[in-house]
């Protein structure tokens, strides 16, 4: 082992261990690629100690793959980024837009659509029963039930004005759209248009997941000693459904900092440009810290994780978390102190 590579040992696992002293269970993975090292401490919920093929549930992240499927769509020629997000949806959805400009693929993949954060079926008494017994709030919203929503929903600004405003609902919607059109299931289409390409055998929806993955998920907690639902998101899977392991991210993570290593090259690469007209702070899906670091972090009932792309560095960084704490600016740090 090389004097950088023991350093790079070194920082990740006094991150992790930093870390563990008020999280359930950890894992983070870290630097550039074939040098990456991962660690974990804490406990899964079923007394392992948890690794680097252990599932969590990714959240928001998701929508980073969600976006990697809109480029992928993009390269294939079946839309384009200013394709209306009613061309695709079912026949007779309403998509209301304002000014008389329709919402955009691309709008809903910069959070710029002027669409609200969640889905309007969601209200006080579905956070309520979260907060009082960990239940999923997302549990009875089903596609139908999102699109039959939607005509109820006033855009709050016109389509691709001012900056990003975070939409989960938006993203939900992208995802159903690129469902319809294909006629596959989100987490089919995941599978075979991104995991499958890119060796990731542990990235899944919930529907998908195998009696061996089950095994081998992490229990997701709101604090030490209170547990909370599965978050399946099954009406809007491309806002947060996906579970993946710590392995799985960091080659995920590499395809990005080198692409023409995949079969996905230009689909990655749309991703990480800043769309036409689009905000200079975002990619699709990819939020921007600075030049050339890409971020997004995820969060559901019990569980916390971030994942960052510094390509001036050359370093990945990934951190799992089963429990609503999470590790966003400690993983920041960890990526810098790595690549300086």
């Amino acid at each position: 082992m090389t004097g950088g590579e023991q350093d790079i040992v070194g920082q990740v696992e006094r991150a992790v261990d930093r870390l563990a002293h008020r999280r359930v269970g950890v894992v983070m993975a870290a630097g550039p690629p074939g040098r990456v090292h991962t660690a974990s401490r804490g406990d899964t919920g079923r007394d392992e100690t948890p690794d680097a093929r252990t599932l969590f549930e990714i959240g928001s992240i998701t929508k980073v793959f969600t976006a990697l499927l809109l480029a992928d769509g993009v390269v294939r020629g079946q839309w384009r980024l200013d394709t209306p997000v009613r061309d695709l949806l079912p026949a007779g959805t309403d998509l209301p837009g304002r000014g008389g400009d329709p919402i955009t693929l691309q709008q809903l993949a910069t959070h710029t659509s002027g669409l609200p954060r969640s889905p309007g079926r969601l209200g006080l008494r579905e956070n309520l029963a979260y907060l009082r017994t960990g239940a999923d709030p997302y549990a009875d919203l089903t596609e139908r039930v999102v699109l039959s929503g939607l005509r109820d929903v006033r855009p709050r600004r016109r389509p691709g004005q001012g900056t990003p405003k975070y939409s989960n609902l938006g993203f939900g919607l992208l995802g159903i759209a690129m469902t319809s059109a294909t006629g596959a299931d989100f987490g089919e289409l995941a599978r075979d248009r991104i995991c499958g390409p890119l060796g990731m055998p542990d990235t899944v929806t919930e529907d998908l997941m195998t009696d061996d993955q089950r095994r081998r998920t992490a229990l997701g907690h709101r604090s030490r000693r209170r547990g909370a639902e599965p978050w399946p998101l099954r009406g809007i899977p491309g806002a947060g459904a996906l579970r993946s392991t710590a392995s799985d991210m960091a080659r995920f993570l590499a395809a990005h900092l080198d692409p023409s290593t995949t079969a996905l090259e230009d689909a990655v690469r749309l991703t990480q440009a800043t769309p036409p007209s689009g905000p200079g702070r975002m990619g699709l899906g990819w939020h921007r810290a600075g030049e050339g670091t890409l971020w997004h972090n995820g969060g559901t009932g019990g569980f916390r994780a971030i994942a960052v792309v510094d390509q001036l560095g050359g370093s990945l960084a990934v951190t799992l978390v089963n429990q609503t704490r999470g590790a966003d600016l400690p993983t920041f740090r960890l990526i810098r102190g790595i690549s300086s």
